[in-house]
């Protein structure tokens, strides 16, 4: 596939990392990312302020609401609330958790760096990662109206407190994308592979892939479990907000439904490209068997035998994408999320139709 060069959209997620401290590490090209003293202090010192301030940011952000001339039940404020302590929590979690692994993400981030060099993106990944860095980009622009219109009769604090809010909701969302970014990096390094014709190149080079593997794991997995389980509890509870919302209003709130539905968009694109993943190494996989090539490890009888999925944590040769032993990122997952939602909707429907009937 050619290269995109000119659209450095990996190149604009690192530098969105650094500036939102998810990558608390220097970068310069030539000399790759390294930890900085005075990078990391300020980050650490940006990370205690913004915990240290959480309580009162979440008073205020209650105040807000309050403040603002559509009548909310106090069930909608309870979730409202509750969504903004969790997209809190999860920006301090992922936030600490970076600063503390601050050396291997850096480590990491060489590895990705120098195999984007040498592989890059494809048109059809480049314009996959464009718009879902455009959606993440809309999502933060749906909140303009909102300052518009409430801006000018609001005290300086709840003005901040909003600030606030809005910063650790697209932290959330730049590391989604920063996690996809990477995961299509990688797909494409697969798909490379599966053309390669020697076999000892092809066999260093999934080598090379498997560390890397082994690095993304160790660095990633906490974040992508908060950022998932962080997704799906925000779905539900703006459903729940929705439904609510249109009982007591008789009317249908966008913001709301934009909002649910951009996040469902960034999660099953999180889980899609992971489950591809998968399912190019099956075929990575048969493709060594052509070449005669069988791991070290295992014998021809036990190569032959399909790969199930990519494996979290990596354990050579079979890849898995596992979360902490939970659940897996395929389609079976996705499917399982789908099914929960929709029959907490059937719930929430049939407690709403005895309320109306009453």
């Amino acid at each position: 596939m050619p290269r995109l060069p000119h659209i450095g959209a990996l190149q604009l997620l690192l530098r969105q990392w650094q500036l939102l401290t998810l990558a608390p590490i220097s970068y310069a090209r030539g000399r790759g990312a390294r930890c900085s003293r005075l990078v990391t202090t300020s980050a650490a010192i940006k990370w205690l302020i913004l915990l240290a301030l959480s309580p009162l940011l979440l008073q205020q952000s209650v105040s807000l609401y309050e403040a603002t001339n559509v009548q909310h039940s106090s069930l909608f404020r309870h979730i409202a609330l509750g969504t903004m302590a969790g997209d809190l929590g999860i920006s301090l979690a992922l936030l600490g958790a970076h600063l503390w692994q601050r050396q291997r993400l850096a480590k990491l981030i060489n590895s990705l760096v120098k195999l984007q060099q040498r592989v890059g993106l494809g048109w059809c990944a480049t314009l996959l990662l464009w718009a879902k860095m455009l959606l993440s980009l809309y999502e933060l622009l749906c909140n303009v109206p909102f300052l518009q219109q409430n801006a000018a009769r609001l005290p300086w604090l709840q003005l901040l407190a909003y600030s606030v809010q809005l910063y650790v909701q697209h932290v959330s969302s730049v590391f989604g994308n920063g996690i996809f970014g990477a995961l299509l990096l990688l797909l494409t390094h697969i798909r490379q592979l599966q053309h390669e014709l020697q076999v000892q190149r092809c066999w260093q080079r999934e080598q090379h892939l498997l560390r890397i593997f082994e690095q993304f794991v160790s660095v990633f997995q906490p974040g992508m479990l908060l950022l998932v389980l962080g997704s799906f509890i925000n779905i539900l509870a703006n459903m729940y907000a929705y439904m609510s919302y249109f009982v007591a209003q008789h009317g249908v709130p966008l913001t709301i439904s934009n909002y649910c539905l951009i996040v469902a968009i960034q999660l099953y694109a999180l889980i899609l490209v992971a489950y591809v993943c998968q399912l190019q190494h099956q075929r990575l996989r048969s493709r060594c068997l052509e070449l005669y090539y069988v791991p070290a490890t295992m014998n021809a009888q036990q190569a032959a035998l399909p790969t199930k999925t990519l494996s979290w944590p990596l354990l050579k040769p079979h890849l898995k994408f596992s979360i902490l032993g939970l659940f897996e990122l395929d389609n079976a997952f996705w499917l399982f999320l789908v099914s929960y939602a929709v029959n907490f909707i059937v719930i929430i429907l049939q407690f709403t139709l005895e309320n109306m009937k009453r």
